[in-house]
C-alpha cells in the first residue's frame, strides 16, 4: 500500500498575483471567445481571427470552443431564425484557419460537445454534440472529415453524460439518473445496460487506457463509487453522501474524487487505497494535469467551510474562487490568488466532470492553468497562471478560453 499523504504536505499561498505581458512560449495552442463573441485562437504570443461576424445585438455569437487530440478545432454559432434557435457547427483543421459550417438545424441548443478521442478512419473523426429541443436532451453524433458529414441521434434523456472510450469505437452514458449504457459506435448502434443503477453523480468515465468502467452506483440511499471491468466490480469508496464527482487520472493509476462537496480524495485505481487528500473542503471542481503528476482545484476563496454553489452563482464579491494545485507525488499543495470566474466559465465548472474530459484547462506541458476571469472593474480576461512561478499573465479578453491537446 503507498504512503498516505495527508496535508502535513507544504502550503504555499501565493498572494496579488499581478498580470503580466503575455509571452510567446506558451505551449501548444489556446482557443477563446472574445468579448465581441468571436472565435480567436491564441499561438506563439500572437491572437488569430478565425471568425469576424459575430454581433451580439443581434444575438449571433459563438460558443464552446472545443479542441480533438491531433489539433482540429470544432466551434458553434447560436443565433436565432423565425423564432427559433438556430445553431451551427464548424470545424477548424488547425485552428489557424477558419472553420468550414460542416452541420447546422434549427430549433435545438447546444449544451456540450465532445471530440472522440481517436479517429473514426483517414481524416474522419466523430463529434458528439449534447442538444436540447422543447421536448428534452439528446446526442446527435457528427462524422465529419472530407466530404458530406453524417449526422445521427443516437440517444436521448434528461439528464444525459457520456464518456469516449479510448479508441472511440464506444461510449459510456449515464441517462436520467436511472441507468448506465454502453453505446458500440462501430457496431451501428449496439447497446448494452450495465446491472449498477446510478446513484447521485453526474458524468460517468471511461477509463483513458483501457475498458474499465468508472461510476457512482447507488446503494441504499447512498453512492458506491466503483469500477466494472467486464464481470468484475471493485469499489473504490463507499457509501458516499450528496453529490459524488470523479475523474480519471490520464495514466489510468488514480482516481480523484469529492462527495457533497467535501475534500478532495485521490486513491489508487487497482486496489482502493488512499493515496492524498486535501484539508480543503468545498471543492467545487478539480481537473488533472495531463501528466497525472498534479490536480487542480477550485474552492470559495472565504468561509470554505460553509460553500454552497447557490451563494457562488450569486455572490457580488469579484474575488470568490481560489485555484489551489495538489502534487499527488510529493504532497506539496499551492494555493493562488483569487479570481472571479466569468458566467462562461462558472458553466464548465457546473459541468466540470464533464468538461474535464474534453476541455483542457491545462497547457500540454502540465504547467500552466487558464481561466476567464471578470475584474472589478466588469472586465473579462482570458489568464494565464503560471504553477511554478505563481504569476499570472493576461493574453486577451475574452469570456471562455481552452487550451490543445497537444
Amino acid at each position: 500500500m503507498r504512503k498516505v499523504l495527508l496535508l502535513t504536505m507544504v502550503f504555499i499561498l501565493l498572494q496579488g498575483v499581478s498580470s503580466v505581458s503575455a509571452q510567446d512560449d506558451l505551449p501548444g495552442s489556446i482557443a477563446y471567445i472574445g468579448t465581441d463573441y468571436n472565435v480567436y485562437t491564441f499561438a506563439g504570443g500572437e491572437s488569430v481571427a478565425l471568425t469576424d461576424d459575430a454581433n451580439v445585438e443581434n444575438r449571433y455569437v459563438y460558443q464552446l470552443p472545443t479542441w480533438a487530440p491531433g489539433g482540429r478545432l470544432a466551434y458553434f454559432s447560436r443565433g436565432r431564425s423565425a423564432d427559433e434557435p438556430q445553431l451551427g457547427v464548424y470545424v477548424s483543421p488547425d485552428g489557424v484557419r477558419g472553420g468550414e459550417r460542416v452541420y447546422e438545424t434549427n430549433g435545438n441548443v447546444l449544451n456540450y460537445a465532445y471530440w472522440s478521442p481517436e479517429d473514426c478512419g483517414e481524416n474522419c473523426r466523430d463529434l458528439a454534440l449534447l442538444l436540447s429541443d422543447e421536448t428534452g436532451l439528446f446526442v446527435e453524433l457528427l462524422r465529419t472529415g472530407e466530404g458530406e458529414v453524417e449526422a445521427e441521434m443516437i440517444g436521448r434523456g434528461g439528464p444525459f453524460y457520456y464518456s469516449w472510450s479510448p479508441d472511440g469505437a464506444q461510449m459510456l452514458w449515464q441517462r436520467n439518473m436511472q441507468r448506465l449504457d454502453v453505446y458500440d459506435v462501430a457496431e451501428a448502434g449496439v447497446v448494452r445496460t450495465l446491472t449498477q443503477q446510478p446513484g447521485i453523480f453526474q458524468a460517468p468515465m471511461w477509463s483513458p487506457i483501457d475498458d474499465r468502467l468508472l461510476v457512482g452506483a447507488l446503494n441504499a440511499n447512498q453512492t458506491d463509487l466503483v469500477v466494472v471491468d467486464g464481470e468484475q466490480t471493485l469499489t473504490l469508496a463507499a457509501e458516499l453522501r450528496g453529490l459524488v464527482a470523479f475523474a480519471w487520472s490520464p495514466d489510468g493509476r488514480y482516481v480523484a474524487y469529492t462527495d457533497n462537496y467535501g475534500v478532495l480524495n485521490v486513491v489508487d485505481a487497482r486496489s482502493g487505497a488512499l493515496v492524498a487528500r486535501t484539508l480543503d473542503v468545498g471543492v467545487f471542481a478539480f481537473f488533472w494535469s495531463p501528466d497525472s503528476s498534479t490536480l487542480a482545484y477550485v474552492t470559495l476563496a472565504r468561509e470554505r467551510d460553509t460553500f454552497s454553489a447557490k451563494r457562488l452563482q450569486q455572490d457580488a464579491n469579484p474575488h470568490n474562487l481560489l485555484w489551489s494545485v495538489l502534487n499527488v507525488q510529493n504532497g506539496q499543495l499551492r494555493a493562488y490568488a483569487q479570481f472571479f470566474p466569468t458566467s462562461e466559465l462558472l458553466y464548465l465548472l457546473s459541468y466540470f466532470d464533464q468538461f474535464a474530459q474534453s476541455h483542457r484547462l491545462w497547457s500540454p506541458d502540465s504547467r500552466y492553468l487558464l481561466y476567464s476571469e471578470e475584474t472589478a472593474e466588469g472586465v473579462t480576461l482570458i489568464t494565464v497562471l503560471d504553477t511554478q512561478l505563481g504569476e499570472a499573465q493576461t493574453i486577451a479578453e475574452g469570456v471562455i478560453g481552452i487550451w490543445s491537446f497537444e
